[in-house]
């Protein structure tokens, strides 16, 4: 059995009534699945650009239902368990841990590595992690107009993205 990675923590700051800057959270966000071989945690969205940094609302408590928010930014980390295949949209992944390929709907592949970057721009693609360890990837989403209907999809369903990461 493939050992969970540990949940991410969020630290996010703030300022207080006299503009000093404070921390106003630091909580551990639980990744939670969304399928098999897949753990999501949402550590931070936006819901209007540009973002609002006036008064403390914590942003998760109010998520999006789809993989990006149309009207601002989403911060995801997406554990990939081991040989999972999943598809996803518009994305900026960071590699944090592990390794992981990046499959084009045509078939050419890129292995990425930890701190590796990987900027999707709406394309057909696939996440593959052929380790015997999870890979762990953090995911900024920003909405962007569709290149095609036919590539308007992201492989989850409202469901899913609605139950990703709860704050323990």
């Amino acid at each position: 059995m493939v050992a969970e990675l540990p949940h991410p923590r969020r630290v996010v700051t703030g300022h207080d009534n006299a503009s000093k800057a404070i921390f106003v959270e630091d909580s551990t966000v639980k990744a939670v699945p969304v399928a098999d071989t897949i753990n999501f945690a949402v550590l931070y969205e936006t819901h209007e650009f540009p973002a609002d940094n006036g008064e403390w609302k914590d942003p998760i408590k109010n998520r999006t239902e789809s993989l990006a928010n149309k009207d601002g930014v989403v911060l995801r980390v997406v554990d990939f368990k081991p040989n999972c295949v999943a598809a996803q949209s518009l994305d900026f992944g960071i590699i944090t841990k592990g390794e992981i390929v990046c499959c084009l709907d045509d078939g050419v592949e890129k292995t990425l590595r930890a701190g590796d970057v990987c900027v999707q721009r709406g394309t057909i693609h696939s996440w593959q992690n052929r380790t015997d360890e999870t890979c762990r990837v953090t995911f900024v989403l920003i909405a962007a107009k569709t290149i095609s209907k036919d590539l308007d999809t992201t492989g989850f369903v409202a469901e899913e993205m609605a139950t990703g990461g709860e704050e323990q």
